[in-house]
């Protein structure tokens, strides 16, 4: 059986989802990028695969407060939204 996996990641400029060796992203909130990797991850199990969706907060402080207070409006949305069928 094959196996999608879901990487969410926070970085400086936002959140971003990994999956099949491709980044897309830029959400401002965990949450947001959390919802995508879900509704996308549900098309998965529908085909039958395996499923693995992992949140990795950022390593220091100052990462984190970057997050909070410099991350800007997703820019690189369309890759996950057009999997999901959200569309701006």
């Amino acid at each position: 059986m094959s196996h999608a996996s879901y990487r969410i990641i926070g970085t400086a400029e936002g959140w971003v989802i990994e999956h099949d060796g491709q980044r897309g992203g830029g959400y401002e909130l965990p949450e947001a990028a959390f919802e995508t990797a879900v509704t996308a991850a549900s098309l998965d199990l529908k085909d039958r695969r395996n499923v693995n969706i992992s949140v990795e907060f950022p390593e220091g402080p100052e990462d984190g407060e970057a997050l909070a207070t410099e991350s800007e409006p997703a820019r690189q949305r369309g890759q996950f939204d057009s999997l999901t069928g959200k569309a701006e």
